[in-house]
């Protein structure tokens, strides 16, 4: 044993000698990795449910973004565990934290974005919807409610206090010498000279009753030419009512968005899309939620992705609700990856398998159905 000693120290000290270190005091060498040959076995999936392409309703989700990330990760060679996440915020901070190798989202790819994470080649593309509820304007009181306005009602309450003021005066001139027309008693004659005021303001006139007295002929001229004013401020205020009531509370498009309250799922392209049209945005964690709000009228209206919003609305318990507007602000949905992960590489490459030989097509219309 010190024979043996002895001689690896003679062989080091001709190691030092020479200028030349022991293997045990040199750096490991870097080991390349080939992403064709040495794949990742298993990948953490983020997925958070989105209506109409991600559900998560038992162990496992489901949906078309699901079975197009299948389809990818048979093709790559790697399985997935897939990691339920509960709002569509954590989807984007799980890939900076590190959290998860890929978000299936579906996240729409924008320059924003781009700064955190990157992003796949597009597997969908979509655009912006606006969710409204419906109004009943049918029916008798509907048609009642339309006709009344603080606007209209006051102008009516000023004609009437005026008639009520210079039916006193017409009276008290014409009792004594006309009270075939304008009798003595009280409430009779008042209610005569109303009466004839109503006449005039409508027709200009009463074939049953002429006034005599140079107070009351002034009188009645006033309101000969004052009906004309009334009966046309009648009328214009009235069209005006009715339109405001049928038109200006009502969103029909995005241009109607400007100054009013709409609800989106936060940190979803929709937000930013409102809020540059104008729109007063509350955020809420999902889509759903903002649509429980439009159904308790806190919100106006609901924007957000169209085919998600397709769903929601014709589900059973959305009943009340449509879609208005065309879709508007298109974008392209892709996964997203770590910045510089090289799983994007191979993950493009599958997308455009998928894409050219029909395969994406026909998983997408397996569950969306045959659009144009």
């Amino acid at each position: 044993m010190l024979f043996i000693g002895a001689f690896l120290g003679v062989c080091v000290g001709l190691q030092i000698a020479t200028g030349e270190q022991p293997n045990a005091l040199l750096p490991p060498e870097p080991i390349e990795v080939n992403d064709s040959t040495n794949a990742i076995d298993r990948l953490r999936v983020a997925v958070t449910p989105i209506a109409s392409v991600v559900e998560w309703t038992g162990k496992r989700p489901t949906g078309v973004v699901i079975d197009i990330w299948n389809e990818i990760a048979r093709r790559i060679g790697v399985a997935s565990d897939f990691v339920l996440e509960p709002t569509f915020v954590r989807l984007l901070e799980v890939l900076p934290a590190g959290q998860a190798d890929v978000s299936l989202g579906p996240l729409a790819i924008t320059a924003e974005r781009e700064q955190m994470l990157d992003f796949t080649h597009a597997i969908f593309n979509s655009g912006m919807r606006i969710a409204v509820r419906n109004r009943d304007n049918s029916g008798f009181l509907a048609a009642v409610k339309s006709f009344l306005s603080w606007q209209l009602l006051e102008l009516l309450g000023c004609v009437m206090a005026l008639a009520f003021f210079t039916g006193h005066v017409l009276w008290w001139c014409e009792r004594r010498e006309n009270p075939n027309s304008f009798p003595h008693q009280y409430l009779r004659g008042v209610g005569e000279a109303m009466w004839w005021i109503g006449c005039t303001i409508v027709t200009g006139g009463c074939d049953n009753k002429h006034v005599g007295s140079p107070l009351g002929r002034t009188i009645a001229f006033g309101w000969m030419v004052g009906g004309i004013v009334l009966l046309a401020s009648f009328t214009s205020v009235l069209t005006a009512t009715m339109t405001a009531e049928r038109v200006v509370g009502t969103i029909h498009g995005p241009r109607d968005l400007a100054g009013r309250t709409v609800g989106c799922q936060q940190a979803a392209l929709s937000a930013k899309t409102a809020r540059q049209r104008g729109a007063l945005v509350q955020e809420f964690p999902t889509v759903k939620e903002a649509l429980d709000a439009l159904a308790l009228g806190m919100v106006e209206a609901v924007v957000g992705e169209n085919q998600s919003l397709m769903v929601l609305v014709n589900q059973p318990n959305r009943v009340g609700m449509r879609l208005v507007g065309p879709i508007f602000e298109t974008f392209d949905y892709g996964f997203g990856v770590p910045t510089g992960s090289p799983l994007r590489k191979r993950l493009n490459k599958a997308i455009l398998q998928i894409r050219e030989d029909g395969t994406l097509d026909r998983i997408k219309s397996e569950w969306l159905g045959q659009h144009d």
